[in-house]
């Protein structure tokens, strides 16, 4: 019987084959994101290993959600949006679009339900000749949400294109707004109950209805969306005007007929907790909306006008939407003078300048910087606006007793490290606040003046003595907000010689070259990005309380000079 043949080993030649002569040709390695912001020098091979090394650091906590290399990138500062859609459109092979010159609908946006855009950073663009749908895209690589679009608008062929996250946020944002939901916002005018001014029980009736519901809760999504700061319902001679104010310019969004006025400031007031029928004296109060699964919180505050109640609803910003100490605009020199004064162990921080012009946040800013788990923070402020955690926050309620004297007196008990008074409003606040930063304390508080040097003299003003003023006081911060022009339609705007001349420009060198936004295609594109802080800072402000607030000496009588001969 013959043996069976045993099988060659694992590696070698088969029976009655040769060696080959050459190696097996391999595959050429896959280009990733981060070999292609390395060849556009976009990233250092030291940079793209921090990132590489902060990815994976977020992959391993299992509740951080999973985060694409591009977007921890951005979040380090390492590069623009632009520069990872573009290199992400390289590695693809795909085009990149800038949404801010591109007109898109609401009825071709709209093929795709909203939380489905929203969920997948996805935006249908247009269709295609061939029947197809263009869709932007701010990741390529997620075909769970391409093949999202293809279930829920039947579309054989997709072409996709590259596109920043932020601006198809915005887009959704704009494209889903009030403004393009007209014919939705008719009806359910429509299906609410005429006005009922004098008699506000039909009213409160009207408030519950669910067309009424629907509109406030519309009202207020869309503005929480568009990033509004404030919502302005305003009752006119005919009708009911809604405005939101952002970044710090007010919008008209819609006009309500007369019908539904009474039933909408209603349905505000109910959700805040005011009498609704207490229409004769003004009403403060809160809200709390959730919005796409988030909690925001909204000041309200009821005034009655000639033709109603005027309502204004405050939405405060989230403690994780409070900008950090770096992003407040300061220069280098500035940064600098300021976290050294933040690193104290005691004395007093004052943030000044007008009504609106971000001091809040400034405070808010330092306190998240100099927060340690070995301080005692505690803070007075009314009202209290954003919630940080692992912090103590005091609300001032005047009409039982809280003032901000009180309370402060009553904080210096509790042992605090550091301690924030939103506002000096008095004499005794002034000295309280002054005092508790000579013993140990780190003060920050704000003060309405208009630049930094007037502090000094304001202080003064309340009864302070100069000398607490000059042994205390470590930093003034004077600041302006300042409107920033959009990047996507900036052009250049010169001066008019004129305002060069009042500004002291006319002959230094070459003049100024300021951009304003003109407008992109789309007509409800803002030409307005954003707020940018403005900032002066007093270093050594005790040398200036001395000469400030000191009394001048008076002259000196001289005897009259001899007369000659």
């Amino acid at each position: 019987m013959t043996p069976p043949i045993a099988a060659p080993p694992i590696g070698a030649a088969p029976i009655g084959a040769a060696w080959p002569h050459e190696p097996a040709p391999v595959a050429p390695e896959r280009r990733r994101l981060g070999d292609v912001l390395l060849e556009r020098g976009l990233l250092t091979p030291a940079e793209l290993a921090s990132a590489l090394a902060a990815q994976g650091h977020a992959r391993d906590d299992p509740s951080a959600r999973r985060r694409r290399l591009g977007r921890v990138v951005v979040e380090l500062g390492l590069a623009t949006e632009r520069q990872v859609a573009e290199a992400l459109a390289d590695l693809l092979g795909l085009d990149v679009v800038d949404l801010a010159r591109e007109p898109v609908s609401a009825e071709t946006a709209r093929l795709l339900p909203r939380q489905v855009a929203d969920r997948g950073r996805v935006l249908v663009l247009s269709r295609t000749a061939t029947g197809g749908l263009r869709v932007a895209t701010a990741d390529p690589t997620n075909v769970v949400a391409l093949d999202d679009v293809r279930l829920y608008t039947n579309a054989t062929e997709l072409t996709v294109v590259v596109a920043t996250e932020s601006q198809i946020r915005d887009q959704i944002a704009r494209l889903w707004s009030l403004s393009e939901e007209s014919a939705d916002v008719t009806t359910m005018i429509e299906e609410i109950g005429p006005d009922h001014a004098e008699d506000p029980e039909p009213a409160v009736a009207d408030a519950d209805a669910a067309p009424t519901v629907r509109l406030v809760n519309m009202i207020l999504a869309d503005a929480v969306r568009q990033g509004a700061s404030d919502i302005h319902v305003e009752p006119q001679r005919d009708s009911l005007r809604i405005r939101y104010r952002i970044d710090g310019l007010l919008r008209d969004v819609m006009t309500v007929p007369r019908a539904a006025a009474a039933a909408l400031v209603s349905r505000v007031k109910i959700i805040s907790g005011l009498d609704i029928a207490e229409r004769r004296v003004p009403q403060d109060g809160r809200a709390r909306l959730s919005v796409d699964g988030v909690f925001v919180d909204a000041r309200v505050s009821s005034l009655p006008s000639l033709h109603g109640e005027k309502v204004v609803l405050r939405l405060l910003a989230r403690a994780d939407a409070v900008p950090t100490i770096t992003q407040l605009g300061l220069d280098d020199r500035q940064l600098e003078t300021t976290l050294s004064a933040l690193g104290a162990p005691q004395r007093l921080v004052l943030i000044t300048g007008p009504t609106g012009s971000g001091k809040t946040n400034t405070l808010y800013a330092a306190i998240s910087r100099i927060q340690t788990p070995e301080r005692n923070v505690v803070t007075l402020e009314d009202p209290v606006e954003i919630q940080l955690a692992g912090i103590t926050q005091v609300q001032v309620h005047e009409k039982s007793g809280l003032t901000f004297a009180r309370g402060l007196r009553s904080i210096l008990r509790q042992d605090p490290d550091i301690v924030l008074v939103g506002e000096v409003r008095d004499r005794e606040t002034a000295q309280l606040a002054l005092q508790a930063s000579l013993t140990g304390h780190l003060v920050l508080t704000t003060l309405h003046t208009n630049d930094a040097v007037s502090a000094l003299t304001r202080l003064v003003d309340m009864g302070v003595e100069p000398f607490l003023v000059a042994s205390s006081l470590a930093l003034v911060v004077a600041q302006r907000l300042v409107r920033r022009p959009c990047p996507n339609c900036a052009v250049p705007s010169p001066p008019p010689p004129r305002v060069l001349a009042s500004l002291g420009l006319a002959d230094e060198g070459p003049a100024p070259s300021p951009c304003t936004g003109a407008g992109a295609s789309t007509a409800a594109t803002a030409v307005i990005a954003g707020s940018w802080g403005s900032s002066r800072c007093c270093r050594s402000p005790a040398r200036c309380a001395r000469s400030c607030c000191a009394p001048r000496p008076r002259p000196r009588s001289r005897p009259p000079p001899a007369r000659p001969g």
